[in-house]
């Protein structure tokens, strides 16, 4: 099999410090908790912005910085930005502003990799449902804008029937092989449009991916971040984990960092017999220019 592509997505769009002190709010904080866990062997890192206040944020600023500290720390991890909005019920809206998060596209420099959703969804959560209206048009404008800028799209699958809106963007000649697909796995308790975590649910979506196709997994809550990423490393995939995705290293015990998250899918992949993909190695894998430390 090929080498493991760790990610970690170190801070949350939805739930903070209330949840897991440990959780990383400021550009430096994201800047401590990815030099940590690149050492511990992610190689991307998914990043999502807060400002003062705590409060979810896509000003391009906060990337910026984060990105600089990152690189001043002398970390050569792939950087890849959310193009999530920021969450509206946080906000005080009553639908997602989708493009909102294509700000966080604009930046100078450019991130390497964005994540890419490609249809509708709506998140239940604190009481209100909120609409997101992407959809295959929509998701079509922006990766050609990506593909322009040689920025390259994680295309998250929250169903299997986005496959087919995955299929519509490889035919209309917007993304650039491999492709790379995320399965968003268990977000099924916070919304309409997305798919519990199982074996099978798993297996059947890996069968329905594109010729040309890496694929990622990742998995909302304990513990299910363990089992789904475990079943990609089985299955030749790669894998997500964070304190985006969960807050505990085991069952009711918090995880004192995501460096501790990475840690022990590294250690599971390792034993699997999967060796971990450097930055540069990943890179390689994906497509993505090399850069040096």
């Amino acid at each position: 099999m090929s080498k493991l592509i760790v990610t970690v997505a170190p801070t949350s769009n939805f739930h903070g410090k209330e949840t897991n002190p440990g959780i990383p709010f400021s550009p430096t904080e994201v800047m401590e908790a990815v030099y940590e866990s690149w050492n511990e062997g992610a190689s991307i890192v998914h990043i999502h912005g807060r400002d003062e206040k705590g409060i979810p944020t896509n000003d391009p600023k906060f990337f910026e910085e984060t990105d600089r500290l990152i690189r001043e720390k002398g970390c050569d991890i792939i950087l890849q930005h959310s193009m999530a909005p920021a969450n509206p019920v946080l906000l005080g809206k009553e639908i997602a502003d989708i493009d909102d998060g294509v700000r966080t596209s604009t930046t100078s420099p450019p991130p390497e990799m964005v994540s890419l959703e490609i249809a509708p969804a709506i998140t239940v959560w604190k009481g209100k449902a909120i609409p997101y209206n992407w959809n295959r048009l929509w998701a079509e404008k922006v990766a050609k804008e990506l593909m322009a800028k040689g920025i390259k799209p994680e295309i998250e699958i929250y169903n299997n029937g986005q496959i087919d809106d995955l299929y519509y963007l490889i035919e209309q000649g917007v993304l650039n092989k491999p492709y790379y697909v995320s399965f968003v796995m268990n977000m099924h308790k916070v919304g309409s449009g997305f798919m519990r975590y199982s074996p099978k649910h798993l297996i059947h979506l890996v069968d329905l991916l594109p010729p040309d196709s890496l694929f990622s997994v990742l998995g909302v809550g304990y513990p299910v971040e363990f089992e789904a990423t475990t079943l990609s490393i089985l299955l030749g995939g790669n894998v997500r984990v964070g304190f985006e995705d969960n807050i505990y290293i085991e069952k009711g015990k918090l995880a004192k960092s995501n460096a501790e998250l990475v840690k022990k899918i590294v250690r599971i992949a390792r034993e699997l017999g999967r060796e971990i993909a450097s930055p540069n190695e990943a890179r390689e894998m994906l497509g993505i220019p090399l850069i040096h430390k």
